[in-house]
């Protein structure tokens, strides 16, 4: 049987190709940047300080995924099973490290979601109650870390020449503004006027070049009314679990490369890093290569070099990247073709009934 548009775009879309060139990428990178910092591997010293360290990022990745897996099942409301909310969390975080960031996973998210046996709509409304949820913490976390260091940890005291003199502030407002902004579109379009979508989909797939996929935008407009209903009418219950769930994930995340800076130092300026990974973020969400490999090989020493006296950093820098980036594709790699194959009846027969 030939596959469908979808089975096309996830196994186009996660290629071993779309593997090899941001591994290299970000690889060649550290190596150029920092080849005198693997000269001397063995030189490092592995204390129980360091060793615990180690231990304590990879205990702040599991916690991160484990409430990325928390927040989807409970906004699935329950159309998901545990082990599809696990598939779909690391799948999910396997597309964003295969996808420029600028563009972002969400679109496969939706897919893996929908092999899951969730509906269109369903899909979909999930997939922006998480963004909002993601965008949300951004929003209120810069203030609060302004609160406790200050607006000046934010930034680096040096940048190199091409970022200007207010390059980087005026990369950071720019960004807060467009996330702010996304926001508000997120927040319009599931609970201000959720019938805005259908709307503009049964509009857009009525003119002449779209008119085909004209049944089938209808029923997808459906679904999205359904969902939006629902999660709107959601008890608060739920969105105070999805909250905490992405509060702990988040925060997990932005501490992971804290705990990798132990490995080498006694004290770490916690709020500082905090902050300037926070004004960091935004010049890694505009990354045009996937999963931001190599600009966030060179972001990383430029935003926390000036707040961290430490040598090493190309070390630190792979250790960060594989907690970070890196883990996921080793797990989506192998995850993917079982679960590709496994989920493709059941994604047939799905699409089978609703056409």
């Amino acid at each position: 049987m030939p596959q469908t548009n979808n089975e096309s775009r996830l196994s186009n879309g996660f290629s071993r190709i779309k593997l090899i060139v941001p591994t290299i990428l970000g690889l060649s990178v550290v190596l150029y940047m920092f080849r005198e910092d693997f000269t001397d591997i063995k030189g490092i010293n592995w204390s129980s300080h360091a060793i615990l360290a180690l231990l304590a990022a990879a205990i702040l990745v599991v916690i991160r995924d484990l409430a990325y897996v928390i927040r989807i099942k409970v906004l699935s409301m329950g159309e998901l099973s545990w082990r599809g909310s696990v598939n779909s969390i690391l799948l999910w975080e396997f597309s964003s490290a295969l996808t420029p960031s600028v563009i972002g996973g969400s679109a496969f998210a939706v897919l893996i979601l929908k092999r899951e046996g969730m509906s269109t709509g369903r899909s979909a409304a999930t997939v922006l109650a998480t963004a909002l949820l993601d965008e949300l913490f951004y929003v209120i976390a810069v203030p609060v870390i302004v609160l406790i260091a200050g607006f000046d940890a934010f930034f680096p005291k040096e940048l190199p020449d091409f970022w200007g003199e207010s390059g980087i502030q005026n990369l950071f407002f720019g960004g807060y503004a467009v996330v702010f902004s996304i926001c508000l579109a997120i927040l319009f379009a599931l609970f201000t006027a959720p019938k805005a979508v259908p709307k503009f989909l049964r509009f857009t797939f009525s003119l002449p070049l779209l008119r085909r996929w004209n049944e089938r935008a209808k029923r997808w407009a459906s679904e999205w009314e359904v969902a939006a209903e629902n999660l709107r009418g959601a008890e608060g219950r739920v969105w105070a679990k999805a909250t905490l769930a992405t509060l702990v994930s988040w925060t997990a995340r932005f501490l992971t490369l804290n705990a990798v800076l132990y490995v080498f130092m006694e004290v770490v300026p916690n709020a500082d890093v905090l902050a300037r990974q926070l004004a960091m973020w935004i010049v890694l969400l505009l990354s045009p290569t996937p999963g931001s490999s190599g600009i966030a090989e060179i972001a990383m020493p430029t935003f926390i070099g000036s707040a961290v006296s430490v040598g090493r950093f190309g070390v630190i820098i792979l250790i960060w990247r594989f907690f970070t980036y890196y883990i996921y594709l080793i797990l989506g790699a192998i995850i993917f073709p079982r679960w590709f194959s496994r989920t493709s009846d059941r994604s047939q027969v799905l699409e089978a009934t609703k056409n």
